[in-house]
């Protein structure tokens, strides 16, 4: 099983030392980032695309709450538990789907029943997403709050433009705050190829490709735009478009 990548939003430098200890105890829980306020949450979500997020509530610039507001106006089926020195806000918590809600000073046990319940509902929503060795037909992706569902075999490319990934196809271009390398999972590899750390591409839509400095430009059948391969990626990128002309 993957394992399942955490972010912890908490000010509090004893209880972040505390957090991490305890989840260092579970290997199938993985700290990816831990955020000092609310602001820098929202940055890392959008970056890292975290499976759960631990947050502390009363949080400068941003308070937890706030924060995950803002989250899930771009991750809609985001997991997130509170952990708070405050039970006041447990109304506020469910209210907006929190997997459990944990009032400070944290226990061990405690903290072990969230992450476990929290484990459950990751592992029903991976599998609702995709099933081992299945090839979704379409892509779902989320932007602003709507989720589009785009069929693969019409992407062309995809390109990481700073914190969003653009999906190309002939008749529009989806943006989502998806990360690049978790979109490429829900894809066939022997059909996609990432050229590039910034690119994947659809190989039955090339058209050529061309030399340009230090990288390589690759074109499309159906559309003007062109996307990259790294130096590094060539040959691969060569092959794989070869076994797709003999298949």
């Amino acid at each position: 099983m993957n394992k399942i990548n955490l972010i912890i939003a908490d000010d509090n430098e004893d209880s972040v030392e505390i957090l991490d200890y305890f989840i260092e105890q579970l290997p199938e829980f993985e700290v990816i980032s831990i955020c000092k306020d609310g602001e820098q949450l929202v940055q890392e979500v959008m970056a890292k695309s975290p499976d759960l997020l631990l947050v502390d509530i009363n949080m400068p610039t941003i308070n937890g709450v706030d924060a995950i507001k803002k989250c899930l106006r771009i991750k809609p089926n985001l997991n997130f538990i509170f952990i708070t020195g405050y039970d006041e806000f447990a109304v506020k918590a469910f209210e907006l789907s929190a997997l459990d809600y944990i009032v400070k000073p944290i226990e061990k046990t405690r903290l072990y029943m969230a992450l476990e319940r929290a484990k459950n509902s990751i592992g029903i929503d991976r599998n609702q997403s995709k099933k081992p060795g299945e090839q979704l037909k379409r892509l779902p992706v989320k932007f602003n709050g709507s989720t589009y569902y785009i069929p693969i075999d019409q992407i062309i490319f995809i390109e990481k433009s700073g914190k969003k990934c653009l999906i190309y196809t002939q008749s529009r271009v989806y943006e989502t705050y998806e990360n690049i390398s978790d979109i490429y999972t829900y894809l066939n590899p022997s059909v996609f190829s990432q050229t590039h750390r910034s690119y994947i591409v659809n190989l039955q839509k090339v058209s050529h490709i061309t030399p340009k400095n230090e990288t390589y430009l690759v074109y499309f059948l159906e559309i003007d735009e062109y996307a990259h391969i790294s130096k590094l990626k060539i040959q691969d990128v060569q092959k794989q478009l070869h076994q797709l002309m003999m298949n």
